[in-house]
């Protein structure tokens, strides 16, 4: 039997639709793809650009930190040049002042023997001031603190105003902390700080008291006393040990290289170097 034509027709349209609009929509997916694809490729662009930017940024960040990392080491080491200069020129200097006290003194004193000579009056001539300090300081390294507490006291009864004058105060204080004397040595480096204020003596003085106050315990003040050091003399080396306790106590990760708790029982290295003898007074 056949099949109508029209009827076959009837069937073959809904095929052929179907067919369409399957064709068609697998075209708009294409068109999809291709546009996100084309959004893609602009989107990976942009992101190219700017990591590049930011890389240059970066690199350029990084030249303009080593430039200053380097001006910043140049400034450091001019500084620890001119600290050097300075430390040398503070030595000339006290060695030209003790020679000038030596003289000052030596014609006093055979001014003083003239007088009592002529008057009748045997008399011994009085040391120059920097043998009487070194007589103190040779007790004070042979560990004879209490006869080189009495020489440097007779020393500043004689001579107040010189320029050894502070560092046998210093001394004093020293002294009195190896006998464990530790009430009279606080007393002995607070004379250092408040009668020569401008001496090179009174860093180490400031240093010394803030281990008793830490080693009694005292940390509060004992903190104060760094914290003044540190920012009253940065470029000393007694700024540095300071700066080292300072973190210690307070906490900060940087280790200190003595604990907290153990008292100061030795005397600190000397605050200013050993006068030579001018030969005044010979």
């Amino acid at each position: 039997m056949r099949v109508p034509t029209l009827l076959l027709a009837g069937f073959a349209l809904p095929a052929l639709s179907g067919c369409l609009a399957t064709r068609q929509e697998i075209e708009d997916l294409r068109a999809d793809i291709i546009r996100l694809n084309t959004t893609l490729q602009s989107q990976q662009k942009k992101e190219a650009e700017f990591q590049s930017a930011l890389q240059e940024n970066q690199e350029g960040l990084q030249g303009n930190q080593a430039d200053l990392m380097n001006k910043m080491g140049e400034l450091t080491h001019s500084l620890e040049a001119l600290s050097s200069q300075l430390v040398e020129s503070d030595d000339r200097m006290t060695t030209l002042a003790t020679r000038l006290d030596d003289l000052d003194k030596n014609v006093s004193n055979r001014l003083d023997a003239v007088v009592k000579t002529v008057q009748g009056v045997k008399s011994i001539p009085a040391p120059s001031p920097s043998r009487f300090y070194q007589a103190g300081y040779a007790e004070f390294t042979k560990r004879r603190y209490a006869q080189a507490l009495q020489v440097f006291q007779n020393y500043l009864d004689q001579y107040p105003d010189t320029e050894q004058a502070p560092q046998a105060q210093y001394y004093i204080g020293e002294s009195h902390l190896a006998e464990k004397n530790i009430e009279e040595a606080l007393d002995a480096f607070d004379a250092v700080i408040k009668n020569y204020p401008k001496s090179g003596s009174v860093p180490a003085a400031y240093l010394q008291k803030g281990k008793i106050l830490e080693g009694e315990g005292k940390i509060s003040e004992a903190i104060a006393l760094y914290d003044a050091l540190a920012r009253k003399y940065p470029h000393r080396k007694e700024a540095q040990t300071a700066g080292q306790r300072l973190r210690a106590l307070r906490g900060d990760k940087e280790p200190a290289s003595k604990p907290a708790s153990k008292p100061v029982s030795k005397p600190a290295s000397k605050p200013a170097p050993k006068p030579t003898d001018s030969g005044a007074g010979r």
